[in-house]
């Protein structure tokens, strides 16, 4: 089977960025600056805890024993 292919030419979520354009009107949308705002915050929040998280060994690791490894003590073939 081949590989699934989206029919719509919309970007996928993680490589969207948000950007504001100046738009003078009297009074200011305060509802679409503070969307736009809490957006900014939580896609650099984002960004902050995924290189934070590269660097963090996961919460399920486990020193492999030696079993695992193969490096247990054998005595020597002839």
């Amino acid at each position: 089977m081949g590989k699934y292919v989206k029919k719509t030419s919309r970007r996928r979520y993680d490589e969207r960025h948000f950007s504001i354009r100046a738009v003078h009107r009297e009074p200011p949308d305060l509802h679409k600056l503070s969307e736009m705002l809490i957006r900014l915050t939580l896609q650099e929040i984002g960004e902050s805890r995924a290189s934070r998280r590269a660097g963090e060994v996961p919460e399920t690791y486990r020193e492999p024993t030696p079993a695992e490894t193969g490096n247990e003590h054998r005595p020597p073939q002839a």
